[in-house]
């Protein structure tokens, strides 16, 4: 089944699956259903609470019979083959249907909502309040932000829009999602903590109608490659060479130089990147049998079907004179690494570059030595292990 849903229509959704849902499931209860009862079941008559909904906000009574046939009136007079797209969207098809005729048929459908009061009065009172205005009316006059109010009942009753609470309480949700997306757009690169969230929901000076700290740590989501690759806080990382939440340290033993973790690190966050000047992967191999087959600081990887080497032996690199880029210095480990390095294009300093970026493993506690596994031993660059493609996700 395909429908198509308005902007506001998918936050209210998407504020029940996150918000409401998961209050009602128990865990003792196995339930796969979308919309669920009180009892954390699947709901079992959608007439009869539709019917308690419309008793509680003052509604008038009516079944998708009415919105149906109020439809088919509405399209008496449209041409037979928008007459036909609209049955065949309003008979739910379970068949192989174009995402674009579903689209089409909901704009037509919506286009007849706002037809004269005359021909599609029923349709209207089923689309809009008891004073014949839509929400999308209410929203023009009052418009939805992340730091605006919303408006008092004698606002509201004054633009001509009924005294109940719906349009009300819809421009209340449409704001919560707007507030939950704000939040979570501050923590792109790296897991909020639920004090971090709290600040920035104080410096905003939100009391109300906002979400809980809490719940934007457990919403957040990796970004996705796309995503980091537009990044302005991890552009200007790599340009600057400023990561946070690291610092070198000689361990004094073999290992040498490495970095530990001065801040907690979630998984998937970005970390920082291996940084140094990108050459072709031949000559990297000649560098590193030039040192007697020590790869040292070189890190080899494929982008597409180019065969490239991140030269961080050289120091210091060429863009950051005199700077020791923490990135550099993060040793090797195959049997506990807790980095993951992968590949991006970024736009750095107007000019496109392969850049690896190290993203976290698993949760990083203070004080931890930050590792990654290379793929290949450091003795066997002579052409074998360098098809790393997990470099590409």
């Amino acid at each position: 089944m395909q429908i198509a849903l308005t902007q506001e229509e998918e936050a209210c959704l998407e504020l029940y699956f996150r918000r409401i849902r998961p209050e009602n499931i128990q865990p003792e209860k196995l339930c796969n259903r979308f919309f669920v009862s009180s009892s954390g079941m699947e709901v079992q008559s959608v007439s009869r609470d539709m019917n308690r909904l419309h008793k509680l906000y003052k509604l008038a009574p009516f079944s998708a019979q009415c919105v149906r046939r109020a439809v088919e009136e509405a399209a008496e007079k449209l041409p037979a083959q928008q007459q036909e797209a609209l049955q065949h969207y309003l008979a739910i098809s379970t068949g192989a249907v174009r995402p674009q005729d579903v689209v089409d048929a909901a704009l037509l459908l919506e286009s007849l909502v706002s037809t004269s009061a005359d021909e599609t009065s029923s349709a209207t009172s089923c689309a809009a309040g008891p004073s014949g205005k839509s929400f999308a009316e209410f929203v023009e006059r009052f418009p939805v932000s992340p730091e605006g109010q919303p408006p008092s009942k004698k606002q509201r009753v004054e633009s001509g829009f009924p005294d109940d609470r719906v349009f009300y309480d819809k421009w209340r949700i449409t704001q919560y999602a707007q507030r939950e997306q704000y939040l979570l757009s501050h923590f792109t690169v790296r897991k909020p903590s639920a004090a971090k969230v709290a600040r920035l929901i104080a410096q905003e000076g939100w009391k109300v109608n906002c979400p809980k700290p809490e719940d934007i740590e457990r919403l957040w989501t990796p970004p996705s490659k796309a995503a980091v690759e537009d990044d302005k806080f991890i552009l200007r990382c790599v340009s600057e060479q400023n990561w946070s939440g690291m610092a070198i340290k000689d361990f004094g033993d073999e290992r040498g130089f490495g970095v530990v973790a001065t801040q907690t690190f979630s998984k998937n966050d970005i970390v920082c990147d291996c940084h140094g000047k990108v050459i072709p992967a031949a000559q990297g191999r000649a560098m590193v049998q030039a040192q007697h087959d020590e790869a040292g600081y070189m890190f080899f990887f494929k982008a597409g079907q180019r065969d490239l080497c991140v030269d961080a032996q050289t120091f210091p690199c060429e863009c950051h004179p005199g700077k020791d880029t923490v990135g550099r210095r993060i040793n090797h480990s195959t049997k506990a690494p807790n980095l993951k390095p992968f590949h991006c294009r970024l736009r750095v300093n107007g000019e496109d570059k392969d850049v690896i970026l190290f993203r976290a493993l698993k949760d990083i506690s203070v004080g931890v030595e930050l590792r990654f596994d290379y793929g290949v031993k450091r003795k066997s660059f002579r052409g074998e292990g360098l098809h790393l493609d997990w470099l590409d996700g």
